[in-house]
């Protein structure tokens, strides 16, 4: 049962890393007005990995002055969200989570798919919050008339940012289920030294070598200044009975 669960989990896992890679290359969010007329007056996309773009050339007056300014991702953190999805990926096809025989390995790559599990919950939670709202890009989605303007403003988010939450329930029972098993592992691992230790300090305490090599250097001593007094006592039992 445990192997299936095991197998289920890796195969849910491989899922979320594919949906988290393409994520990168599609929208995450869409702003764009409309105008009474049905004519596209702004338009703006936003990808995680080429920022915002848009189809008006520059000089469309009212596009430039919507252009979402600090509202971006940093680049750095993307590239690592991509070279964290590599390795993630190796680690469930090459490294046994359930083999304990080199647990410092288990460790680095359960530190990886963690690793991998906060970024793309930075991407789910952190983006809208941080960068998305305090632009005035509202999130998930929103329809707004500027009676001024004329003009409907639609704010949605885009299908690789439903990858994105579709990859962390994808990515986070296998995570917990590696981390789990890495502390089961250090838990049993510490136990036993802590076994071996209680056992070696029983041996000293029944074997006191200190003890036994005084008792033993006592009995040589004992047995050797016997030996100086026997020919002495000899010698006097002689003597009695010469006189007698």
């Amino acid at each position: 049962m445990t192997i299936n669960f095991k197998s289920g989990y890796k195969i849910v896992f491989i899922v979320g890393l594919m949906l988290g890679f393409a994520s990168v290359f599609l929208d995450w969010y869409y702003f764009q007005g409309v105008s009474d007329s049905g004519e596209i007056v702004v338009y703006w996309v936003y990808n995680a990995l080429f920022d915002w773009s848009t189809t008006f050339s520059q000089g469309a007056v009212i596009n430039d002055f919507y252009e979402p300014k600090n509202a971006s991702l940093p680049v750095g953190i993307v590239i690592a969200f991509l070279i964290v999805i590599f390795l993630s990926a190796y680690s469930v096809l090459f490294v046994d989570a359930e083999r304990k025989d080199n647990l410092l390995r288990l460790k680095k790559f359960g530190f990886v798919n963690l690793s991998l599990v906060t970024l793309i919950g930075f991407f789910v939670l952190i983006y809208p919050l941080f960068f998305l709202l305090p632009n005035g890009l509202y999130y998930p989605f929103l329809a707004y008339y500027d009676y001024d303007l004329g003009v409907i403003f639609y704010y949605s988010i885009g299908p690789g940012y439903f990858l994105q939450l579709i990859s962390f329930a994808c990515t986070f029972p296998f995570a917990i289920f590696n981390h789990s098993v890495i502390n089961t592992f250090e838990k049993e691992e510490s136990s036993a030294e802590n076994k071996i230790k209680r056992h070696v300090e029983s041996v000293r305490e029944e074997l006191d070598w200190d003890k036994l090599i005084s008792q033993e250097e006592f009995k040589l001593e004992s047995a050797s200044e016997s030996l100086k007094e026997s020919p002495t006592s000899k010698r006097e039992a002689q003597k009695i009975r010469g006189r007698t």
